[in-house]
């Protein structure tokens, strides 16, 4: 950063000399200076968030705000600032505490003394520079993303013909080249080498030209190729030496030759836009969503991503016929598009999934904003088809802003909140009503809870019918509010939603791996639920497994659980995240088991060890016979397949002579135990079981 430029400059001390002192050493070494100074805890949070601070300085002092809690704020926010403290920090208890990222600790220097204002002086340049680095950096990253997928757009969106080749195989072939020979896909161009497409006259001629293309004579090659069958049409060839994807290739590049006009209209007809729907297609639709990324790393601008997904598509087309689904999309996407807000930009994904993404969006997620959205489409919906009765809309959100990795994170974050709306709906659940009504409160509560560290952790048994041996505990998550407890269903996936799932589920295993070091107990185990923001994060398992590392605890200990929610909304990456999971050693769980009509053709299904069934499953096992029979036979498929099968949610002792008759092997509920603090369930008790028990 040069000393020329403007920083900003938060300084916590006890004395007003110190930073008078040190602004001024500044100043007289090139830099100008905007200095604020902080005198507690609630006045640096909200500077933190209202302007973006270069250096924050720090005088160690009884009267400056608790140093721990300081750091875990600059920690929670996750604000990329130099952290400089002049002096050592200390806790309550007198022992040296850990500086957070970016952060650098020196002796206090007398800035009256021209050498150690220099010392100090040389480290200032140092961090700010480093500082200028990691900023540059990320909007070159930002860039070259933005520059990349423009490339890509270009070429699929180019009217001339564009494909690359190695030794003569296709590596990749854009939409005008596709439809120029009449293929659907790249997979089918691929099965065929580019002599192929050259009518046999024209293929010697066009090998040599091909050959050395970097000796030319000529600029292009005219020639006869087979673009339909029994159809030959002439065209243009130009080609070139590139790379494509690290891969020496060579470039080509294929026209109509003067006048095939036919040809050439076909070609200027490739645009943006989705022919079926007249919405933005998928390709463009995603360039928006980079853009607004983009605007999230430049501007500080806000954007939020809201998916509808038509639901019973699919049922739809094989009764009605693909034209009549054709038709039925390009009308529900003219009511997305009158229905929409003004100003959106709305994108078809394909098939049966539309994006309307709103710019400049500066509140969080709406739940009440979605719920009128489907009302008012599925109302109008329902004038459409006379057999769509079933059909209905369902409505997911994300939110774009400068944290936001990538387009695909947006779509999954998206689909998965869709997912989530879509399961609680047909369940008729109802949110919890509290003082944080709205999405904006819930999330600024959220905020808060980071901050002042007011999470909680509760744990409830997993007991093995037969025992073990083995102490199994579930780790789960409270918000503490005062007196009350907010519950997960209330924030978890609202934290999705914002990108800050992964966040509190570091602090779920922080936590819980404290917990095991200090207990010191080799049969504990824990199972600890996770985010979707977790699962589809490349970074949160080699986070985990180097903390594992640090604390000298053995993977197996930890049980790893994900929803079946989890892996119908985002397949591909639950199935990449499972993979490592077993790589790394740690035991998968999938909770919820049941919920969904495909839950036995589940990828996942293969690297599980547990499967929780869902709540559904167990209803009535007591009063009816065809449940316990679906029970029974869902128990034994899973046992087929070498899973261990938990029945969670049981409230009454009475159910448990059908569960062991069911050959489930581990119990969880309020009968046992309600979540408690504590880890102090006796899993080896002395029974007496009868008969009777099974009457």
């Amino acid at each position: 950063m040069e000393q020329n430029s403007t920083i900003n400059v938060l300084i916590a001390s006890e004395l007003v000399s110190d930073g008078t002192l040190l602004i001024n050493s500044l100043r007289k070494d090139g830099y100008s200076v905007h200095a604020e100074s902080v005198a507690d805890e609630p006045h640096l949070r909200e500077r933190l968030l209202s302007v973006r601070w270069d250096i924050l300085f720090l005088f160690p002092g009884p009267q400056v705000l608790p140093i721990a809690r300081l750091i875990s704020l600059i920690d929670d926010l996750a604000q990329d600032i130099c952290f400089i403290s002049l002096g050592k920090l200390y806790d309550e208890d007198e022992e040296l505490l850990a500086l957070p990222s970016n952060g650098v600790v020196c002796t206090k220097h007398d800035l009256n003394k021209p050498k150690e204002a220099a010392v100090l002086l040389r480290m200032v340049r140092h961090e700010l520079s480093a500082l200028h680095t990691r900023r540059e950096l990320r909007k070159t990253n930002a860039a070259l993303n933005e520059l990349r997928e423009r490339y890509q757009l270009l070429l699929m969106s180019a009217s001339d013909a564009v494909a690359y080749l190695h030794e003569g195989l296709f590596l990749y072939a854009n939409h005008a080249y596709l439809d120029l020979f009449g293929y659907e896909s790249e997979a089918q161009l691929k099965q065929h080498t580019f002599l192929d497409l050259v009518d046999e006259q024209d293929v010697e001629r066009i090998r040599k030209f091909l050959s050395e293309p970097s000796s030319h004579t000529q600029s292009r090659c005219v020639f006869l190729a087979k673009t339909a069958p029994n159809s030959l049409t002439r065209l243009s060839l130009e080609s070139a030496q590139a790379v494509f994807e690290d891969e020496p290739s060579l470039q080509i590049i294929i026209r109509p030759v003067a006048g095939n006009i036919a040809s050439q209209q076909r070609l200027k007809n490739q645009e943006s836009l989705d022919l079926l729907t007249n919405l933005l297609n998928r390709s463009a639709i995603q360039a928006k969503i980079d853009r607004a990324i983009a605007s999230g790393v430049y501007e500080q601008v806000n954007s939020a991503a809201v998916m509808l997904k038509l639901e019973q598509f699919q049922d739809f087309t094989l009764l009605n016929g693909k034209s009549a689904s054709n038709l039925l999309l390009a009308d529900v996407a003219k009511l997305v598009k009158d229905n929409a807000p003004l100003g959106a930009v709305i994108g078809h994904l394909g098939d049966a999934e539309f994006m309307i993404l709103m710019s400049n969006e500066t509140e969080y997620a709406q739940d009440q904003f979605l719920t009128e959205l489907q009302a008012t489409l599925n109302a109008a919906l329902r004038d459409i088809p006379a057999q769509g009765s079933k059909l209905r809309l369902s409505a997911g959100i994300a939110i774009v802003n400068e944290l936001t990795p990538s387009t695909s994170v947006v779509i999954d974050r998206a689909r998965h909140n869709l997912t989530v709306r879509s399961n609680r709906d047909n369940s008729k659940k109802e949110e919890p009503s509290d003082a944080y009504g709205t999405a904006a409160k819930m999330f600024k509560r959220l905020e808060q809870a980071f901050e002042h560290e007011d999470f909680l952790l509760v744990f409830q048994p997993i007991v093995n019918l037969k025992e073990d041996g083995v102490e199994r505990y579930e780790v789960r998550i409270r918000l503490q509010d005062q007196n009350n407890l907010i519950y997960p269903p209330r924030f978890l996936e609202l934290a999705n939603q914002q990108g800050l799932g992964e966040s509190i589920d570091r602090w779920v295993c922080e936590n819980s791996l404290a917990l095991l070091t200090a207990r010191n107990n080799p049969a504990l185990k824990l199972t600890i639920n996770l985010t979707h923001n977790s699962i589809t994060s490349a970074e949160f398992l080699p986070w985990l497994r180097d903390l594992l590392q640090k604390q000298h605890i053995d993977a197996d200990r930890i049980n790893l659980q994900i929803s079946e929610l989890d892996i119908v909304s985002s397949p591909k990456q639950v199935d990449r995240f499972c993979g490592q999971v077993k790589t790394l050693g740690f035991t998968l769980s999938i909770t919820h088991f049941g919920c969904t009509y495909t839950s036995l053709n589940s990828l996942p299904l293969e690297e599980a060890t547990f499967i929780k069934l869902d709540r559904s499953l167990l209803f009535d096992i007591d009063k009816d016979p065809e449940q316990r029979n679906k029970l029974n036979a869902v128990v034994s498929s899973l046992h087929a397949r070498g899973l261990l099968v938990v029945a969670p949610m049981i409230d009454s002792i009475d159910l448990l002579p059908l569960l062991y008759q069911a050959d489930v092997n581990f119990v969880q509920g309020n009968f046992l135990q309600e979540p408690s603090a504590n880890l102090d369930f006796s899993f080896v008790r002395d029974e007496e079981l009868t008969l009777d028990s099974f009457q």
